[in-house]
């Protein structure tokens, strides 16, 4: 796995908080841009803070995201709204994209638990890498901090890997109910729309 970002140098593991520069959103941007493979858990999704772009994901052939908290109705109303943003619409757009063709997964283990949230990275060419910590895309983030984080490679990653899979094995599938979600606020931002291009 190639860890050479600007400002932070390749390193058997890598500490940083949300005052560093590059910040977690370029870390993982940087890290998910070269990975193959890509396993996440973490505790709740926020569709608003979901920003990784065509490119980034260019090369994932399948990424698994396991989730403890999933709330249907919060996903529902994110959803209409962040249709109405030009921006935001095409990142959901993205997200449908990957549920329908299979390469985005999406479990959800309301009884499991870990602590901290943390995504493993894989590649063909080199060893696995795991980034674990606050997993935040957002500014300003939502607490004073610190928002420490760490990257490692090798080992401790594979050692991540084997845990997601434990708790992968006993999650239950929400990707349909997801999409379905996802979908819905799609037809209703644009029959919100309709009136609007029939009136110009």
């Amino acid at each position: 796995m190639d860890l050479s970002l600007p400002g932070l140098a390749p390193a058997p593991g890598l500490f940083f908080d949300e005052r560093n520069v590059p910040d977690f959103r370029s870390v993982f941007g940087h890290l998910i841009s070269r990975a193959g493979e890509v396993w996440t858990a973490v505790t709740r999704i926020r569709l608003s803070t979901v920003d990784l772009t065509p490119d980034e994901l260019a090369s994932v052939r399948r990424f698994r995201v396991l989730v403890t908290e999933l709330s249907a109705m919060m996903l529902d109303r994110e959803a209409r709204g962040l249709e109405t943003d030009p921006r935001r619409s095409s990142n959901l757009a993205l997200l449908r994209e990957m549920l329908e063709s299979g390469r985005l997964e999406l479990r959800s283990a309301p009884l499991g638990g870990w602590s901290p949230d943390f995504t493993v990275f894989g590649t063909e060419g080199g060893p696995p890498a795991v980034l674990c910590g606050f997993h935040w895309f957002e500014r300003p983030y939502p607490h004073r901090g610190p928002a420490l984080a760490s990257l490692h490679v090798g080992d401790p990653a594979r050692l991540a890997r084997r845990r997601h899979e434990e708790l992968w094995s006993s999650a239950h599938d929400v990707g349909p109910a997801v999409w379905t979600i996802l979908a819905r606020g799609r037809r209703a931002a644009l029959a919100a729309r309709a009136p609007e291009r029939v009136a110009g």
